[in-house]
C-alpha cells in the first residue's frame, strides 16, 4: 500500500509539473508574440534611414577616428556611390567612386587589382550620362592594371576580360547603330585576347572549354549581323547599306572575316566537347550540327550539308539513334546563335503562329500567319515575312539528306497601330 501510494502522489507530482511546464511554455510563446508585435509597430512608426546618409554618416565617424585615407573608407564610398546611383545622382555616384578608387591607390599602389570594382562602376556612372569614351577609358584601365598584374597571355585575365565584354554587350541594346557598332568592335578585341590566352593555356578537357569558345563564335554572328542590318561607320558618319560597290565588296569581306572566325571558335566547340571527361555522343552530334548551321546562315551549303551528314552519322552511334535524329533532325529548326547579354526583347511585340515551308537549303517560303483572322495589316504582314524571309532554318535530314518540309513556330510580329 505506501508503494501504491506513493506512486500515485509521485505519478500526480509529475502530471502536475506537465502541466506547470505547458502553461509556462503557453505564456512564454503569448508574451514573445506580443513583444515580436510591439517591436514591429514601433518599427513602423519609426522614419526609414537614407543609405546615402548612413554611408555619409559612417564615413564622417571613421575620418574622426582614423583618417581621411583609412582603409575602411574605400568600402564606405563603394556603398555611397551605389546608393548615389539608384537615386540617379550620377555626378556625386562618380565623385564617391573615384574617392574610394583614391584611397585604395593610396594604401595600396597605383596599380593595385583593389581598384576593379572602382573603375567598373564608373565605367557604368559614365554610359549613364552618355560619356561612353570615358567609360571606355575606365575599362581600359581596368584592363591595363590586369595584365600588369598578371601577364598578357595569362589564363588569370580570362575573369576581368569576360567581365568587360559582358559590359560592352550588356550596354550594346543602350546605343545608336554607331555607338553599337563600336560596342562589337572593342567586344571583337576582347573576345580574340580571350580565344589566344584559352588555346594556349586552356586544357581541351576544361569544363568550361566548349562554353567558352561557343560564346566567341556566336559573338562573331552578332557582329556580322549587325554590319548586314546597319552597315559599317565611316570617318564621315555611319554608312547605310546602299548599291555602292566599295560597300557591297566591303560587307562581304567582313562577313568572310567573321565567317572564318566564328568557325575556327565552333570547331574549338567540337574538339573541347569530344575531350570532356563526361561527353556523349550525343554532345558531339550537337556540337557538329551547330557548325552546320553556321555554313548554312553564311551562305556555304555544300559543306553544311556535309556536317549535317557527320552529325547525322555520329548518332548511329549512340544507343537510341532514331530517337535523336527525330530529336536533332526530324523537322525544321530555325537557326539561331544568341548572345543573351546583347540581346533585348520588345515588351511590345506579341508572338503569332506562322505556317512556312522549309527547303532543302533552310530557306523559308509561304510564309503565312496559321489564325488568317488575327488583327494584322498588310504592311505588318509584309515585314513579318522579310523579317522571317531572311532567317535561315536547320532543313529535316532523313537518311541523311536534306529535304523541303513543312514547319510551324511562333515569330513575333509588331502589334496593329492603335
Amino acid at each position: 500500500m505506501p508503494t501504491a501510494i506513493t506512486n500515485t502522489i509521485v505519478s500526480s507530482a509529475v502530471k502536475y509539473k506537465v502541466v506547470r511546464f505547458s502553461v509556462c511554455i503557453l505564456v512564454v510563446l503569448v508574451m514573445g508574440t506580443l513583444a515580436l508585435k510591439s517591436h514591429s509597430q514601433s518599427i513602423a512608426q519609426q522614419p526609414q534611414s537614407d543609405p546615402v546618409e548612413d554611408y555619409l554618416d559612417a564615413i564622417d565617424r571613421v575620418e574622426a577616428d582614423y583618417s581621411a585615407y583609412s582603409t575602411e573608407l574605400s568600402d564606405l564610398y563603394l556603398g555611397l556611390g551605389r546608393s548615389l546611383l539608384t537615386n540617379e545622382e550620377y555626378q556625386k555616384a562618380r565623385q564617391a567612386f573615384q574617392r574610394g578608387m583614391q584611397i585604395e591607390r593610396i594604401n595600396y599602389g597605383l596599380n593595385s587589382l583593389s581598384q576593379s570594382p572602382y573603375l567598373l562602376s564608373i565605367a557604368d556612372t559614365e554610359s549613364y550620362m552618355g560619356k561612353w569614351e570615358q567609360s571606355q577609358k575606365a575599362l581600359q584601365n581596368l584592363y591595363s592594371i590586369n595584365r600588369q598584374a598578371y601577364g598578357a597571355d595569362d589564363p588569370r585575365l580570362l575573369p576581368v576580360l569576360n567581365q568587360i565584354l559582358n559590359w560592352y554587350l550588356g550596354s550594346y541594346p543602350q546605343r545608336s547603330a554607331n555607338g553599337g557598332y563600336t560596342n562589337l568592335v572593342i567586344s571583337e578585341r576582347i573576345a580574340t585576347r580571350i580565344y589566344n590566352i584559352m588555346v594556349k593555356t586552356m586544357p581541351l578537357n576544361d569544363p568550361q572549354a566548349p562554353d567558352s569558345f561557343r560564346r566567341i563564335g556566336h559573338l562573331h554572328y552578332f557582329i556580322a549581323n549587325h554590319i548586314r542590318q546597319h552597315g559599317e561607320p565611316s570617318e564621315s558618319g555611319f554608312t547605310m547599306s546602299t548599291t555602292g560597290s566599295s560597300n557591297l565588296s566591303s560587307k562581304k569581306t567582313l562577313s568572310h572575316q567573321h565567317f572564318r572566325r566564328g568557325k575556327a571558335a565552333l570547331e574549338k566547340v567540337i574538339e573541347s566537347t569530344v575531350h570532356q571527361e563526361n561527353t556523349s555522343k550525343r554532345d558531339q552530334a550537337v556540337a557538329i550540327a551547330e557548325l552546320g548551321d553556321w555554313y548554312l546562315v553564311f551562305g556555304q551549303r555544300t559543306s553544311a550539308a556535309q556536317t549535317y551528314q557527320l552529325a547525322y552519322d555520329i548518332i548511329d552511334k549512340t544507343e537510341a539513334p532514331e530517337q535523336l535524329k527525330s530529336e536533332l533532325f526530324d523537322k525544321p529548326k530555325l537557326i539561331s546563335f544568341p548572345l543573351v547579354e546583347a540581346e533585348s526583347l520588345s515588351t511590345e511585340q506579341e508572338q503569332m503562329e506562322v505556317s512556312l515551308t522549309v527547303t532543302p537549303y533552310g530557306v523559308p517560303k509561304n510564309i503565312q500567319l496559321v489564325d488568317t483572322s488575327a488583327d494584322v495589316t498588310e504592311k505588318q504582314l509584309r515585314a513579318l515575312r522579310r523579317a522571317l524571309g531572311s532567317q535561315r532554318f536547320r532543313p529535316r535530314i532523313q537518311n541523311g539528306d536534306t529535304q523541303e518540309a513543312p514547319h510551324q513556330l511562333f515569330y513575333p510580329v509588331p502589334l496593329p497601330k492603335s
